[in-house]
Order: structure tokens, then C-alpha cells, then sequence
């Protein structure tokens, strides 16, 4: 074992040993082992002239800044050309050696040292101008704070979660993906924020070495110094070609998406960069992208279709969401011609400025969802006819503008009052996991809104008064009007959890609030006294919340407490039941895919291994416990992790005597 993995076991060990010490109560090492291990870590942080950022010999402390500074790159960060074909990458390497390596999916960010010491981070932003981010990479799970070099040393990289730490933190559900997530976090004024977070680095190229020798042209051999210097390096490898050789990259890129499936990393494709590194500064740049290297964009799992035009649904939060409508194709047994784009953002990202007649690529994810994994970039050879993003509201027809949330462009309709924001809040206010009122459809909700009658949640617990008219519409009767005045009545019985939920709170998700409503006992002048007196640190020592929920909450409380209050009026707030089940699967965590047999539904199974005390995560990752799985034989891509990882594959009549407490 070398020294720079020594040490990164060692600060691992003393990180959990202090954690369990002053967090759980439970120690799990002896304090003579304590500092012991971290005598041999201050030797080795001596010894090699590195020292981590979370070290447990340094205090990096965290802290609120006021604003961001902006810097402008001593040269540029620029992007690479993209392309979709092995031909594209044999055309590009013309035989030369090449690296490859994975295309990580976070947020391009370079270091700076001088004579060893971290000076600066800098975020990408446009590639000429970003962020000093200095403070908050220091907070970073991987950073060295010192290295053993002398002169200027400047190193690109990727800051990103990986997708074990992201399905951990996202257990609400509340965050799209981890590269969104990675972004939020690193435009946070408090720096606290980006250490919950678990935010890392990974070193993909040396820009700068006043040290460098002959051995420093190779692009890999620069990789291979950053490594020892203390770096966590983006996996790479070599790849070589002859005229009468030829290297088969498919396999290549295979193997370099297994790699980051395998290690949990964020991915959107594999990079090839030239080994020879005068060489491929030779090639220069445009103003876009370097010439010494492309990403090759994964399609191969998609089915080519032509995009038809974009059409724009609205949220309970005003968000507009782009959809794209695209010919009809067969995907894994169904007929599909539509799917998300989630922002404007990532609209741009995969498609460009999007036309009509435009190449795409459609898969479905985690073999369910409908999404976009390409769009034809265009050459501007022909002409387009583009679809423009919307300047009005579909619905209302006020003016829309375009926000950053978390570091993404999103599409917002101005209007507070807008009948399609207050459709979807009430929407999720009557679902199931909130005031769970049944026979009331979006579709009543929006007559009823259109009608005049609903204009806010309160509003449909006085429905009654409009009892005589509903029964005059179209599709109603006497009968169906009493069954939706008794549901809505039903539902005046209520927790604080689905209270909470039913607000459409930003980032507060269903767990999130069960968890609130245990800790205030579901009583609601708590969860305010708590609300009130702790404001933007409310709740935070709750596993799972963190500042910016917080801060969520208290914005929305502030702005409106009054209607809250008086909402909460209308409900009686029942006591948490007990839970009889025995918590035999307390602390594992599950994963389920394919086939229910004995189960009716997937949120049955799920329910029960809440019961007992477990948890349910999207994806198996190298933390998940079990996999749960019918087919243990399926070639499914959560099936073939699970077995690279080692993790349980089990059936349904396994996990039932799991939880009968037979194994």
C-alpha cells in the first residue's frame, strides 16, 4: 500500500471515529487509538509533503460569505467537440495514441497552487469569467490543501457527488439529479452547506507545471503525478492504435462506463484526449472547444426519431417544464412520442437551439422513463425552423422569464395568480400522500377554479356552499356531490406530515416531512414555535435536512404564516399511530426491480420495508444492502451492478422471511 492511499484510509477512519464520538454518542475507537492513528497521519502528511482538506489534523472551518467574487481564467476552459460514433473517434485519432477516460457529470473547476499551497478555485461559469470558490472547495471530501510541488501548479478537474452520496442525501426525492445538485451546492454562500453535501474533485488535466519535465508531455503520465501528488484522478487509460492495429474503441468505451457505474460516478459519455501533449496544444482551439480532445456522447442505447416541437407544462411552483413531442417509436415494449426535457438548461444542453425536423434520441430510463440521451448539432448549413422558448404563459398568457435554480436555466410564468399554478398546487394538495381527498380529479379542480369557486386549499374545505351549483354541472349529481363533500370532510383528520407536504413548501419532500412531524409529535403549534424561534437553522439537526430546507421553510413561513395559521384551522391533527411491526430490517437499505409477484404494486412493497424499519433507494449502488429481484438471472443493468458489487440479490419470498426474521 502506498503512502497517499494509507493516508486516505487513515483520514476516513478518524473522520468516522469522531463523528460516532461526538455525534452518536457510540464510540467505535479507543481515544489511545485515536491518537495513535493520528500521530502515524501527522508522520505521513510529513512525510510526503501532502495534506488533505478533510484532514482531521487541520481546521478548515466553515463559513457565510457575503457574495461570490468573480475571476477571470488565466487561460480559458473550454469544452470539447462531441460526437456519437466509433468512426468519429478513429477519424479524430488518425493512429495516434490516445487517453481515455470518463466524461464525469458535475462542474468543471481548476486549482491553483503556488509552491504547494491551494491559492484559488475557480468555477468554469462561461469559460473566460467564473467564481472563486475557494472557500468552499476546501470544504471538499478530496482536496489536498498541500502538495508537494514547487512553482505555479494549476490542475482542471470535475466537482461532482457521486451516486451513492446523492441517493443518501436526495432520500426526499427533492433534487433532480446529482450534477444539479453539485451545482445548487457550490453557488451556496455558506460554505457549511458544500461539506453536508460530500462534494469531491476529480483531476481530468494538468493546464500549468513550472516543474514539468520530459516525462510531463505525456498526458498520462500527468494524470499518473496528480494521483501521487494526492488527487483523486478521473479513471483513465491508454489507447493505442497502428495502421495495421486497430483498436476496437466500443469495447473501450464499455469498459470506461462499467468503471464508473462500478465506482458510482456521474457520467454522460467517454473523453479522448491525445497522449502527446505538445501535440495536441498544436491543434489549438475555436472559441468553443479545444481541438486536443473529444467526448464521445453515449447513443448507442437509444432509438433515432425526429423531433416534432416542444411544448411547455406548468408546476405548482410556476416552473414551466419543456416537453419534447417527437414520430412515434418502440421502446422495451411500448409506443413512445413524448418526454421530458426538465429545464431550459438541459434543453440546451442535449439539443442545442432546437428546429423542427431535428435528430434525437430517445431511451427510456431505468427501462420506464421517456428521455432525450442526443440531439443533431447544427451545422448551419440549412435553414431552420426553430422552436423559440416562450415568452408568455401558456395558460395564463402573462409574461415568463427565465431564473437560475441550482445553477440551471428554469422557465417561470410571473404571474402569482396564474390558474395553472394554483391548478397544480391543489392538485398536490388533495394527492394521496397529502390531505388525501378522494373522487376530487385536476379535472373537477379546474372547473371549480374556473367557476370561481376554489381559489386556495381553504377554499375546497367550504365547497358546501356551492353544493346546489356543482350538482347543476354537466357530470355531476346529487349522489357524487355528497360522496365529494363527505371525502373532503373525511380528510379534516389529518397528520402534520401530509399538512406539511400539501403545501408545496420548495424542497420540502414527504419524508422530510414525516420526519418534522415526528419531532414536533404531529402537533402544528410545535412545528411553528420551532419555525419561529431556530428560523433558518429550523430543523437542521434532523438527519437529511440541511440549511437550505431550512431556510425554504422559514421564506415560506414568513411570507405566509397568516394563511398557514388559519388553514390550519379546518384540520384536526391525529396522533402518530404506533407501529406494531418489529423494525427487523433496521438500517438496510433496498433497491427493487422487475416483476412483483406476491406484492400488487411497487409502493406496497415499499411501505412494507418501511414498516420494519428499512429504506428504499432508486439505485445499487456500493451502499445499498439488498437488491430486490424475482429474476436474479436478468440481465438488467441493476442486476449486473448488484453482482459486481456483491450485493444480495434476493426474491420476494426471500425478503418476506427476511422480515419474519428466517434469515
Amino acid at each position: 500500500m502506498n503512502k497517499i492511499t494509507r493516508m486516505k484510509e487513515l483520514i476516513a477512519e478518524l473522520n468516522n471515529a469522531a463523528n460516532a464520538y461526538y455525534n452518536t454518542e457510540k464510540p467505535i475507537m479507543s481515544d489511545a487509538e485515536f491518537d495513535s492513528k493520528l500521530e502515524d497521519l501527522r508522520s505521513l502528511e510529513e512525510e510526503t509533503n501532502i495534506t488533505m482538506a478533510n484532514s482531521p489534523t487541520q481546521k478548515v472551518g466553515t463559513e457565510v460569505l457575503d457574495s461570490i467574487a468573480k475571476v477571470v481564467h488565466k487561460t480559458p476552459m473550454l469544452s470539447l467537440n462531441k460526437c456519437h460514433s466509433v468512426e468519429e473517434i478513429e477519424k479524430f485519432a488518425n493512429y495516434r495514441p490516445l487517453v481515455a477516460s470518463i466524461k464525469l457529470d458535475g462542474l468543471s473547476c481548476r486549482l491553483i497552487y503556488e509552491n504547494g499551497e491551494l491559492v484559488r478555485a475557480e468555477s468554469r461559469g462561461n469559460g473566460i469569467e467564473g467564481n472563486d470558490i475557494t472557500q468552499a472547495v476546501k470544504q471538499f471530501q478530496n482536496v489536498p490543501l498541500h502538495i508537494n510541488k514547487e512553482g505555479t501548479y494549476v490542475i482542471d478537474g470535475e466537482a461532482l457527488i457521486t451516486l451513492d452520496d446523492f441517493t443518501e442525501i436526495n432520500k426526499d426525492g427533492q433534487f433532480k439529479n446529482s450534477r444539479n445538485l453539485a451545482a445548487g451546492t457550490l453557488s451556496s454562500l455558506d460554505t457549511s452547506v458544500v461539506k453536508d453535501r460530500r462534494l469531491s474533485w476529480f483531476a481530468w488535466e494538468v493546464v500549468e507545471n513550472d516543474s514539468a519535465d520530459e516525462t510531463n508531455l505525456s498526458f498520462h503520465n500527468q494524470l499518473a503525478e496528480a494521483s501521487e501528488l494526492g488527487f483523486g484522478v478521473v479513471p483513465f487509460f491508454d489507447v493505442v492504435s497502428f495502421e495495421n492495429v486497430h483498436m476496437d474503441y466500443q469495447v473501450v468505451i464499455d469498459k470506461m462506463l462499467d468503471i464508473a457505474e462500478q465506482e458510482c460516478l456521474p457520467q454522460d459519455g467517454v473523453v479522448f484526449k491525445f497522449d502527446d501533449v505538445q501535440y495536441g496544444k498544436s491543434l489549438g482551439n475555436t472559441s468553443h472547444h479545444f481541438r486536443n480532445g473529444i467526448a464521445f456522447k453515449v447513443k448507442n442505447d437509444s432509438v433515432e426519431t425526429t423531433l416534432k416541437n416542444i411544448e411547455y407544462t406548468i408546476g405548482k411552483t410556476g416552473v414551466l417544464t419543456p416537453t419534447a413531442v417527437f414520430e412515434p417509436v418502440e421502446i422495451e415494449g411500448t409506443t413512445v412520442e413524448r418526454a421530458t426535457l426538465h429545464n431550459i438548461s438541459i434543453m440546451k444542453e442535449l439539443l442545442g437551439n432546437p428546429w423542427i425536423g431535428q435528430k434525437i434520441g430517445v431511451f427510456k430510463a431505468n427501462l420506464i422513463v421517456p428521455a432525450i440521451r442526443w440531439g443533431e448539432i447544427d451545422n448551419h448549413t440549412t435553414k431552420r425552423q426553430y422552436i423559440s422558448i416562450p415568452t408568455h404563459c401558456p395558460i395564463c398568457h402573462q409574461p415568463t422569464t427565465i431564473k437560475k435554480d441550482n445553477n440551471s436555466e428554469v422557465l417561470i410564468c410571473t404571474n402569482e395568480y396564474c390558474e395553472g399554478k394554483l391548478l397544480k398546487r391543489l392538485s398536490h394538495a388533495v394527492s394521496k400522500n397529502a390531505l388525501n381527498i378522494e373522487n376530487l380529479s385536476e379535472a373537477s379542480l379546474k372547473r371549480f377554479i374556473q367557476l370561481g369557486y376554489i381559489k386556495s386549499i381553504k377554499d375546497i374545505y367550504h365547497l358546501e356552499d356551492f353544493k346546489e351549483q356543482i350538482q347543476s354541472l354537466e357530470g355531476f349529481g346529487q349522489k357524487s356531490v355528497e360522496k365529494l363533500l363527505s371525502a373532503i370532510q373525511k380528510s379534516r383528520n389529518t397528520t402534520l406530515a401530509q399538512f406539511l407536504y400539501s403545501l408545496s413548501i420548495p424542497l420540502l419532500g414527504k419524508n422530510a416531512s414525516k420526519d418534522i412531524s415526528k419531532v414536533c409529535e404531529n402537533d402544528f403549534n410545535i412545528f411553528v414555535n420551532v419555525l419561529s424561534n431556530k428560523e433558518r437553522k429550523a430543523f437542521t439537526h434532523i438527519d437529511g435536512i440541511g440549511i437550505e430546507l431550512a431556510m425554504s421553510m422559514t421564506d415560506y413561513w414568513n411570507k405566509y404564516n397568516l394563511a398557514i395559521s388559519d388553514l390550519a384551522n379546518e384540520f384536526t391533527f391525529e396522533k402518530q399511530k404506533e407501529n406494531n411491526t418489529v423494525d427487523t430490517l433496521q438500517g438496510k437499505s433496498f433497491c427493487i426491480t422487475g416483476k412483483l409477484i406476491s406484492y400488487s404494486n411497487r409502493a406496497e412493497l415499499v411501505k412494507e420495508i418501511e414498516n420494519h424499519g428499512g429504506k428504499v433507494v432508486s439505485s445499487v449502488t456500493k451502499k445499498t444492502d439488498y437488491l430486490i429481484n424475482n429474476d436474479a438471472e436478468s440481465v438488467s443493468s441493476k442486476n449486473k451492478t448488484a453482482k459486481s458489487l456483491g450485493i444480495p440479490i434476493i426474491s420476494e419470498v426471500k425478503f418476506k422471511q427476511m422480515i419474519e426474521g428466517e434469515m
